[in-house]
């Protein structure tokens, strides 16, 4: 997986705090809410599920994910929500903290 941080950088300027906050909140974001996301996957809540996964979609977009665009059909039709398309979703979340961390370190934030 390749992300393109183009928008990230035009947002942080270069400013390696601005980049460690972002770090550090999607780390917490995606681990809390992919998990609520299953969470209400698993009990039929689906009004949330939806609400949810406008929560995360923002951050993924950010980062250009694939998980942006399934979270964006999820808050427009939670219904459509499988445990597969939930799994994708972490893992593509996750993976994609993989890359940043690799990304920041690259740009020298420690």
């Amino acid at each position: 997986m390749k992300i393109d941080f183009a928008y990230l950088e035009a947002v942080s300027d270069g400013d390696h705090e601005f980049i460690r906050q972002f770090m550090s909140t999607f780390e917490e974001t995606y681990l809390s809410l992919t998990k609520k996301l299953k969470d209400e996957f698993a009990n039929g809540d689906f009004v949330n599920l939806g609400k949810t996964a406008h929560q995360l979609k923002p951050s993924a977009k950010m980062l250009s994910l694939e998980a942006g665009e399934d979270l964006e059909n999820l808050q427009n039709e939670p219904e459509s929500a499988t445990i597969e398309k939930l799994n994708f979703i972490a893992d593509n979340c996750a993976e994609g903290f993989k890359e940043l961390k690799i990304w920041a370190k690259e740009k020298g934030v420690s």
